[in-house]
């Protein structure tokens, strides 16, 4: 009988630490979307399209968010 008691009792911390340790980790969804930071959205001069900064063409102090908007804005 004390055997049994001994048993029911590691699987019970067992359980325990399973659950906790589920719970610390973050599935790979979670982890990938707090990677993805977003960036300040700048707005093209041509069409007012609003960009990512980092996505958009830049000249002199104005923005586009492509080439072919910057060329047509010269």
């Amino acid at each position: 009988m004390f055997g049994i008691r001994i048993l029911i009792y590691l699987l019970g911390i067992a359980l325990v630490v399973w659950i906790l340790f589920r719970l610390g980790r973050r599935s790979p969804i979670e982890k990938s979307a707090k990677k993805q930071q977003v960036d300040d959205m700048v707005r093209c001069a041509r069409c007012g399209t609003f960009i990512p900064r980092n996505e958009a063409i830049h000249e002199g102090d104005r923005d586009y968010c492509s080439t072919q908007h910057r060329d047509e804005d010269r």
